[in-house]
């Protein structure tokens, strides 16, 4: 068996398998201190973002792994770690909410208008939008919206009456007559695998899939989406966590001061 070695405060040198068990068993506290560490974060964000319009609630997906002591191991000398395997992004779509902004838009369904970013097109859910000094229609934190050509849509300084339909087109009337006048048509697009899209800040998302236009009329003028985060169960998930993880920081406090025990009585018994 592998044996564990010791420095004792006046150099001499303890040799047990027993400490190193007992040193297993805090790496595998820890393990689940940390984890519960990163569900209270995710869940605080989440709550956070209870109000922020277009955002998808997040949970974290964790995975055991597995030390054999060897090959031939039976369950008994195994050592199950836990880790952080990845952070799943709930992608229901929220409620909606009518605003009668002309410019608040919502996509019903799975979807993504296209936003112009220094660091290339990405996309949002997040449709309260306005128009900026230029007239073109821009997000809340003033990047361009594009049209489904990629282009940014500036509409006239005379604009009046806009409409969005159901499609995307935006049309207003201009000038002094009554026609009413096409303006540009929102890009609206959606991917194969949502779950791959990878989060940037502001709602906005990347991914290298490519993007696939939206047939239909998924636009819904004069609303905006509602995160989907469910404030009150998420709150109860953060009281439910941060009492696991108390619970665990006492298990580590514990196993401490045992393996500090054990470790001086080994110490004795080998003077």
């Amino acid at each position: 068996m592998c044996n564990v070695l010791w420095a004792r405060r006046d150099g001499r040198v303890l040799a047990d398998t027993r400490v190193l068990r007992m040193l297993t068993t805090s790496l595998v506290l820890l393990s689940n201190q940390m984890a519960l560490q990163r569900s209270v974060d995710i869940v605080a964000n989440n709550i956070a973002n209870s109000s922020t319009t277009g955002f998808k609630r997040e949970s974290v997906q964790f995975a055991t792994q597995v030390d054999d002591a060897s090959d031939s191991a039976t369950p008994s000398d195994k050592t199950f770690f836990v880790y952080d395997r990845a952070t799943i992004r709930d992608m229901s779509p929220g409620t909606t909410s009518s605003t009668g902004n002309p410019l608040d838009l919502a996509i019903q369904g799975s979807g993504y208008f296209e936003v112009q970013t220094p660091q290339g097109t990405q996309y949002t859910r997040n449709g309260a939008f306005r128009t900026d000094s230029q007239g073109q229609i821009v997000t809340s934190t003033g990047l361009p919206v594009l049209s489904d050509g990629g282009q940014p849509i500036t509409l006239p300084d005379d604009a009046r009456d806009i409409t969005v339909s159901g499609d995307g087109f935006i049309t207003a009337q201009t000038g002094t007559g009554s026609a009413r006048a096409q303006l540009g048509k929102l890009g609206v697009v959606d991917f194969v695998n949502n779950a791959a899209l990878t989060p940037t800040s502001k709602g906005l998302f990347t991914t290298t899939q490519l993007a696939t236009p939206i047939t239909g009329n998924p636009v819904i003028q004069g609303a905006i989406e509602n995160s989907n985060v469910n404030a009150i169960q998420e709150i109860t998930d953060l009281i439910r966590i941060q009492r696991a993880y108390e619970q665990a920081s006492n298990f580590v406090g514990q196993d401490n001061t045992r393996m500090l025990a054990a470790i001086d009585k080994l110490s004795q018994t080998s003077a």
